[in-house]
């Protein structure tokens, strides 16, 4: 009877020891940098169970000893959420970290960046070009006659429904950003995010407003800042163009800015404005109409939206580019010295190339 005890015991020993052993391997495993030559990208695609993603790592040359990996998963209760996408593994990754990766979904990302001062279209074409981003928009995209994207009436009308924007217009009512996004993420989805961010930008700025301010509504502003945009990319012009245009607003002015009247031609665009366009009476000629065109006339940033909000303080109620590559302009309170910052700026354009 006492040599079946001593056996048991002996038996029992060799089993933890085994245990032991096994434990301290897998241990060693799993906190062991895995032999990567520089950064290994793989993809789980949608489904994949974790005996698929095991069995695509020793087919990649990325870990042998996969059975390890298995336990340490099933040990964790994560064999069931693994998630799908695109990973890239660094030189320095543990097993462990690799099943913490796969497990928490940290994909690696894409990005797209909409700029400042696009056209509703260049957004939505640019994020439809986007190889990683899936199509699932209702329509398509139109060419202007200078070959430049465009969005006709009805358009809108379907991109503005799907997007939810209440306008039913969709111009200036995404956000310029970058965004990121795991692959195969749809074009809805990046570009609702894009209308939240606006939206969200817009309140803040609208907020701003001084109590004298010509602006009304969220819409007058953001259609204001879509023109300052349009005027100036320079941060030190924005306030001031953005107060001549509050001035003209306050006093009854017509804004007879030319990026309005661009707009307003619309698909028949082709690069020119001739005279019969400024005298055209169309909704967006602010040549002919007085006050504000009907809708943005492209996407605003912050600072623009900000500038429209809070103009600078002057007299000023004119301005004119000067022609010099930096993009500035002649500012002016006069209609008199207005002309002669016009005739500088013919003259100068006549000399160039």
């Amino acid at each position: 009877m006492r040599k079946l005890a001593i056996a048991a015991l002996v038996g029992i020993a060799v089993a933890l020891a085994a245990v032991g052993s096994g434990w301290y391997a897998m241990q060693r495993y799993l906190e062991q940098p895995m032999l990567l030559d520089g950064d290994v990208e793989f993809s789980i695609v949608p489904g994949s169970t974790l005996q698929d993603v095991l069995a695509q790592l020793k087919t990649a040359g990325i870990s042998d000893d996969v059975h390890w990996l298995r336990l340490q998963a099933r040990r964790q209760g994560v064999a069931r959420q693994i998630k799908a996408g695109d990973y890239t593994l660094v030189p320095g990754t543990t097993p462990q970290q690799l099943l913490d990766l796969i497990v928490a979904g940290r994909v690696d990302l894409e990005q797209l960046t909409l700029i400042e001062g696009w056209t509703a279209a260049q957004a939505i074409e640019a994020v439809l070009e986007h190889d990683a981003i899936r199509n699932d928009l209702q329509t398509g995209i139109a060419r202007r006659a200078d070959g430049q994207p465009w969005l006709t009436d009805e358009m809108h009308k379907v991109l503005a429904a799907q997007l939810q924007i209440g306008t039913g217009h969709v111009e200036g009512w995404l956000y310029p950003d970058t965004y990121k996004f795991a692959k195969g993420e749809t074009a809805s989805t990046i570009l609702r995010k894009a209308h939240i961010a606006l939206q969200r930008e817009l309140d803040q700025a609208f907020s701003l407003r001084p109590e004298d301010h010509p602006i009304g509504s969220e819409i007058e502003l953001l259609t204001l800042a879509s023109i300052i945009e349009k005027e100036t990319s320079r941060a030190d012009e924005r306030g001031r163009i953005a107060g001549v245009f509050a001035r003209r607003l306050s006093q009854g002015m017509r804004l007879q800015t030319d990026p309005t009247i661009i707009y307003g031609i619309g698909i028949d665009y082709d690069g020119d404005i001739r005279r019969r366009d400024i005298q055209a009476l169309t909704d967006y000629n602010t040549y002919r109409i007085d006050g504000l065109p009907p809708t943005p006339i492209a996407l605003p940033g912050r600072a623009a939206l900000r500038a429209a909000a809070q103009p600078d303080d002057g007299e000023e109620l004119f301005f004119v580019a000067t022609g010099e590559p930096d993009g500035s302009h002649y500012f002016s309170k006069t209609n008199a010295e207005h002309e002669a910052a016009v005739q500088r700026y013919l003259k100068r354009l006549r000399g160039s190339p």
